[in-house]
């Protein structure tokens, strides 16, 4: 259920449908030289399209957060970068109003690495209000998956090139894709680290990206996710072994 499609009182009378809501974050940030900036905002969004298409009754779909922290990226052309601090202050007071309006459970599906920090600060301050709140960061939290379809993963690299491919192959210049294998060997931050660490706006190898690839990322992906939403849904947050 896509919040901004229903009038005032339509919404009230549908939460007795679902209780907890989706809110896609990403980023407008340089990927490579072959991927739009809008790439951390898409992949977000056709998962929601699917859960809509799957399970459609069952969530209610928030409105996506466009901006994001994109400290390292922001060296190059594009990028749009909000402070941690700003950003976290910000998807705080948008969790605190949804939880006012009556969501109770609230899922961030993120599309960017950068807003992790940001997400976790805001979830602090969310659950004190009495909301649920998860984050899902797609491509890290499901690593194992699609490593079963990739050969490897990496900003703007083989997994999300594939991925934007599915999404709309009128957005990739597949001739403009390039590979670049630095890998940290630590968390360490220094000045232009970005530019350093990511050559050219991107990491690991761009030209292995197949639309197949992504759509295969996506099926896969959408599956786990949609299982993740019916836990939280039904207050399964934990096994006991």
């Amino acid at each position: 259920m896509y919040l901004i499609n229903y009038a005032s009182d339509d919404f009230q009378k549908n939460l007795q449908k679902s209780d907890i809501v989706i809110i896609p974050v990403g980023s407008v940030e340089a990927h490579g030289q072959h991927l739009p900036l809008g790439t951390d905002i898409f992949s977000p969004r056709l998962f929601c399209e699917m859960i809509e298409r799957k399970i459609g009754d069952y969530v209610w779909i928030a409105p996506e957060i466009p901006y994001g922290q994109s400290y390292d990226l922001s060296v190059y052309p594009g990028t749009i970068h909000v402070p941690s601090q700003i950003l976290a202050e910000y998807v705080y007071a948008v969790g605190k109003s949804l939880y006012e309006n009556g969501l109770k459970k609230l899922i961030f599906l993120n599309g960017h690495g950068g807003n992790i920090n940001a997400l976790n600060l805001a979830s602090e301050k969310i659950v004190q209000l009495g909301m649920v709140v998860l984050t899902i960061n797609w491509w890290l939290d499901f690593t194992k998956e699609i490593l079963t379809i990739t050969q490897g993963q990496g900003h703007a690299g083989e997994d999300e090139t594939s991925a934007i491919l599915y999404y709309d192959e009128r957005l990739v210049q597949m001739d403009k894709a390039t590979k670049n294998l630095k890998k940290p060997l630590y968390r360490v931050y220094f000045k232009d680290r970005g530019k350093v660490l990511y050559e050219n706006a991107m990491s690991g190898d761009a030209t292995l990206a197949t639309k197949e690839k992504g759509e295969k990322i996506f099926e896969l992906l959408t599956d786990k996710i949609i299982k993740i939403i019916l836990d939280i849904r039904e207050g399964r947050y934990f096994v006991e072994e």
